[in-house]
Parts: C-alpha cells; sequence; structure tokens
C-alpha cells in the first residue's frame, strides 16, 4: 500500500484532488490529504510536491513492433531534399561496406519537405545511390515506396508483375517501372524482406516499452499482427506477457490488408477480447485507401493539384462489406483506415450494411477521419455511434499542403476534431507511430494550437476547432478506455480503477500551450508499479 500525497490528481474536467492511495494494482481511495491520511494504514509516502497527475496515457492506434524495427534503422525523417536523401543513403552504404547481397530498407523520407526537387524519389534518383546494392526507402506515411533498378530485380518487379490488392506500380511513357509503389503494391517488397529473429523482436519491444514508460504511455492499441504474419506475432507479445515482460498493456488490432487471410483467423483458436490485462485480442484493422501527402487518399472529387487523380480505393464497395460482415458476424469490433472522403464514406456505408440499423455495440470505428470536406460523413458517424481514432499531429506534416492538394473549400471542411468532440463522437487520441513520433506531448500540443510544433504558421490552421487541455487529455486517457470496452477499468483516476497513472514535471494545464511539447515524465506506474522513474 502506497500514499501519494500533496498533488494535483486530474479526475475530469476542472475537478482535481490532492491525494490517492494505491494497493496493489488498484487505486483505493482519492481525495483531500486529510481524507486519504485519515484512511491509510500503511508506511509508504509519496509527495509529490504539487506535481500534476494523470491517467497513464493510451495512444489508440499505432504499429509498436514497427516502430521498435524503424528505430534501428537509417533515420531519414528529418531529410530535406533530394540530394540529402541520396548523400546520406550512399553514405551509410559506403560505412558499412553493404553489397549486393545486402539491402537499404529505411522509412521516413517526406518529399513536401524537399528544399530542391519537390517530387517522389524514382529509381533514376535512388540509382545515384548505387546500381548494385538493392535500395528500398519508404515514405512518411507507409504508403508508398521507392526503389532503385537493383531493387526492382531482387524483389522481381516488372511491367506485367499484377497486385492481389490495390495499389499501383507506377510506369513510365515506355510502361517499366518507375521504382514507386503506392499501397498494396509496397507488399511485394515488405513480404520479402529479411525477418529478424523472435529473440531479436523482443528485445526490440522491450528497449521501446522502456521509451514509451519515459513518455507516459501505460496502453498501446498496436497494429502489427498482419496477414500471413498474425500468428507468429501475436505469439510474440503472448510470451512477453506469460515472462511478466510487458510495462505496456497492449489491445491487439488484427491487420488484414489481404482479406484471404481473414477466415484462418476468425476459424482460429483466437477470439474476440481473449487475453490477460495485459494483451488481449482487439478489433479486425481494415484499410480502404492512402494518404494526402501521397496523393492517394481516396476523394469524391480529383486532387486540387492533380486534376486527373481522386486517389485510390484499395479495395471495392463489395469486398469491404463482405470483410466488415466477417468480422462482424464473428463478434468483433473493427476499425478500418479512411483518410479521404470518399474512402470514409465507403467504411460508413459497409458499417451500415453489417450492423443492418442495430446499434454499433461492437464499436466500430473510423481510423483517421481526416478529409471529411464537411460535416455530412461527420452527421453519419454521430448519428450511428461509430467511433473515431484521430491523430492532430498530422497537421505538423500536412498544414504546408493541405491547401494545395484540397483547395481552400474542402481544406477547411477537414481535421474537424472539435466538431467531432461537439458532436458527442467518441474520438480518441493515437500517433500511427511510426509514421510520427508516439510522443503525446506532441500530439497534445498540435490540438490545442492547430499548428505545427516547428516553424508554425502565422494563422493556426482552423483555430475555432482545436481542442482545449481537458478534451485533448481526455481523447488520450478516458476515450483510449473506451475504444477497448475498458472505461471503467482505466482512463480515469477513480477508485477501483487499475493504478495506471503518470507524475508530471510541468503542469500541462497551465503551461503556455506552444510549450506543451517539452513536458517531461517525472515518473510512470503500470499496474501499481513504478516502471519508469527519471533520473536527476
Amino acid at each position: 500500500m502506497r500514499l501519494f500525497k500533496n498533488g494535483k490528481i486530474y479526475m475530469e474536467r476542472n475537478q482535481f484532488t490532492e491525494s490517492m492511495i494505491v494497493e496493489d494494482n488498484r487505486i483505493m481511495k482519492v481525495g483531500a490529504n486529510e481524507e486519504c491520511a485519515a484512511k491509510y494504514t500503511g508506511t509508504e509516502v509519496v509527495d509529490l510536491e504539487g506535481k500534476t497527475v494523470l491517467p497513464g496515457l493510451i495512444d489508440t492506434h499505432l504499429h509498436f513492433l514497427m516502430t521498435a524495427e524503424y528505430l534501428s534503422l537509417l533515420p531519414i525523417t528529418d531529410v530535406t531534399s533530394m540530394s540529402e536523401l541520396i548523400q546520406r543513403t550512399t553514405r551509410y552504404i559506403e560505412e558499412n561496406g553493404l553489397t549486393s547481397e545486402d539491402i537499404v530498407y529505411t522509412e521516413g523520407w517526406n518529399h513536401t519537405q524537399f528544399t530542391d526537387e519537390n517530387r517522389l524519389p524514382t529509381r533514376e534518383d535512388l540509382d545515384k545511390i548505387s546500381t548494385i546494392v538493392p535500395i528500398a526507402l519508404v515514405r512518411v506515411d507507409r504508403h508508398m515506396m521507392s526503389l532503385n533498378t537493383a531493387a526492382l530485380h531482387r524483389f522481381n518487379i516488372h511491367k506485367d508483375t499484377e497486385l492481389e490488392v490495390g495499389g499501383e506500380i507506377q510506369k513510365d511513357v515506355n510502361g517499366n517501372p518507375t521504382g514507386v509503389l503506392t499501397e498494396g503494391a509496397v507488399d511485394l517488397v515488405r513480404s520479402q524482406l529479411p525477418v529478424k529473429t523472435v529473440s531479436e523482436k523482443k528485445a526490440l519491444l522491450m528497449d521501446t516499452m522502456r521509451l514509451a514508460n519515459s513518455l507516459g504511455l501505460t496502453s498501446m492499441h498496436t497494429n502489427d499482427a498482419k496477414d500471413e504474419n498474425i500468428f507468429d506475432t501475436l505469439k510474440i507479445y503472448e510470451d512477453l506477457d506469460a515472462d511478466g515482460q510487458l510495462t505496456i498493456r497492449f489491445y491487439q488490432q488484427i491487420w488484414f490488408n489481404n482479406g484471404k487471410y481473414m477466415p484462418d483467423f476468425l476459424n482460429s483458436s483466437y477470439a474476440f477480447h481473449q487475453g490477460t490485462a495485459w494483451n488481449k485480442i482487439g478489433p479486425v484493422k481494415l484499410f480502404i485507401d492512402g494518404t494526402l501527402g501521397s496523393r492517394t487518399a481516396a476523394l469524391r472529387e480529383p486532387y486540387a493539384d492533380d486534376p486527373d487523380n481522386k486517389g485510390i480505393l484499395t479495395k471495392s464497395q463489395e469486398a469491404l462489406n463482405q470483410e466488415v460482415a466477417m468480422a462482424v458476424d464473428n463478434g468483433y469490433q473493427v476499425i478500418i483506415h479512411g483518410i479521404g472522403d470518399r474512402g470514409i464514406e465507403t467504411i460508413l456505408n459497409a458499417f451500415d450494411q453489417a450492423l443492418d440499423g442495430k446499434p454499433n455495440d461492437l464499436r466500430l470505428g473510423v481510423n483517421h477521419m481526416q478529409l471529411t470536406s464537411g460535416v455530412d460523413l461527420i452527421d453519419r458517424v454521430a448519428e450511428k455511434g461509430y467511433l473515431t481514432y484521430v491523430q492532430p499531429i498530422f497537421i505538423d506534416d500536412d498544414l504546408p499542403i493541405v491547401y494545395d492538394r484540397m483547395g481552400t473549400e474542402r481544406a477547411e471542411g477537414s481535421y474537424l476534431f472539435k466538431s467531432m468532440k461537439n458532436k458527442g463522437i467518441h474520438q480518441s487520441f493515437s500517433s500511427d507511430a511510426p509514421i510520427v513520433s508516439f510522443n503525446p506531448f506532441y500530439n497534445i500540443q498540435c490540438a490545442v494550437t492547430r499548428n505545427r510544433l516547428e516553424h508554425p504558421a502565422e494563422q493556426p490552421y482552423l483555430s475555432e476547432e482545436a481542442m482545449d487541455i481537458y478534451e485533448a487529455i481526455d481523447a488520450y486517457t478516458y476515450e483510449g478506455a473506451y475504444a477497448s470496452f475498458e472505461e471503467n477499468e482505466k482512463g480515469r483516476l477513480k477508485e477501483g480503477f487499475l493504478a495506471d497513472f503518470i507524475i508530471l514535471e510541468q503542469d500541462i494545464f497551465t503551461v503556455a500551450k506552444e510549450k506543451i511539447k517539452d513536458t517531461t515524465v517525472v515518473s510512470t506506474y503500470v499496474n501499481g508499479k513504478e516502471v519508469y522513474k527519471k533520473e536527476n
């Protein structure tokens, strides 16, 4: 038993208390200092010295194992030009003595940030790095990949290559691959990449959990178990759980890029919510379109800066209807990636058909809900009670391009987080790491400022859509718990709830909005145990 006193403990909007008693893995009492001291019979006391205490933060959509692997790759997220991308990758090959037997694979370039040539890297660009060593460089959103000629040969991608799922092998006027792959075509390479051993993956996960705990994260809805690798990936998390090695609670989003793998999983021994308090089976996760930066998000009308392009639907309405119905009929929650308005509309059609007028008891939800182009789609979500999983941090990358891509009218009808909140939609925050950092304070700052983290624009993007700090904190706590049906177990600091909480150095409720990103965590507790403590 342990008493925490003299704190600013967040209960809910405008409600704070001073003290909290934790016994084993539960919060037994919250209240004023005198009230808790009168009930406390233990000897261990933690003086919070006025520091702010929040429920443990919950990221409701990211790729945690991929993030763990990504952190060991050649870093290219900060590259600001085509020439720098070429130079950095060339230096990496030279310093590591790579040959034709190796593969350079990394992620994070963003051509919209290039200051010399604002375009996609092609095989001609990457051939300047090497014509011998295969090179595969993935865009920051993970929906597009650039290959050099050696990689096209290694992965047997040519003018006659066919795709099983939606996407594109971009080709030149002669019909030859340019080296640029989008959406499902990216899996032609990913499925053939060298695979780390199970022990290597476990070590990377352990390291990355420590990093996540240091940033105040205590639960994650992770999207790693995919297609042919579902069972092997789930086994890694199950092993770490069985060995008592988890310091993050995981809710597994089961990812089907290719629906042909769904029947085997649904007919397996797994079931929705099967597992432990540390690791359990969550929703079926599907895709319908791409991203804004890649111009692959599916739009109702063409891109303003690419009038022959409406983006990509990765599958037909009929195919999505069948997959959603299959999941729902087997008792599974469903979350679907939808960024463009046409993509989101396709998702809502599939949800409506699957539920057939019944309430949304399975808490089906739309991931991203980004380019809504107004309120008609938001109204449909609100009416049916569908969940949304949003990433305010995407404003950091998209603000420089959204008006060019969408035009003024549609740009100002997108990223409407406050409007969704005001309509009563359950809206949780997530990072989609490794696309961006899983640092939750970056996300929170973008939500309340509606601006970039560094080099902010003179005018915030749709300032009326800014959330207040209470809404942003709740989106990372209560709403995250709601998305996994655990709002009566965690997401608040209440009596009887799990003792998952964090102690902050700064008061996030009063600090300048532009300083939220610099928030530091003093301690992180999961299941009543301190899993991270800041070094002095």
